[in-house]
């Protein structure tokens, strides 16, 4: 989910200032992008997806590494959410 600010917009960093944000040329490391729990539920799914792919005796050796790569990094991204994501504390008011 992109929360977009033009200033902080990777997505436009070689270009013109966009007034939007351009999804197709979305960076992981962008200080607007936003994740929920349930995007990084997502994220570990299709690492998952893409580890299975890997293991398949038909995937040629290069693309099974590739997927393997690629798995890392979307749990990479996961894990990071958790351990930085803000969460809000309900008080109790017994």
């Amino acid at each position: 989910m992109c929360v977009y600010n033009r200033d902080k917009a990777l997505c436009h960093r070689l270009e013109g200032r966009q007034e939007a944000p351009s999804s197709d040329r979305c960076q992981a490391s962008c200080a607007n992008i936003s994740r929920t729990d349930h995007h990084a539920d997502q994220l570990i799914a299709l690492a998952e997806t893409l580890e299975n792919q890997a293991g398949s005796e038909l995937v040629p050796v290069p693309l099974a590494d590739r997927f393997r790569r690629r798995a890392n990094r979307l749990r990479t991204l996961a894990d990071e959410h958790h351990r930085t994501r803000i969460t809000a504390v309900l008080e109790d008011l017994s």
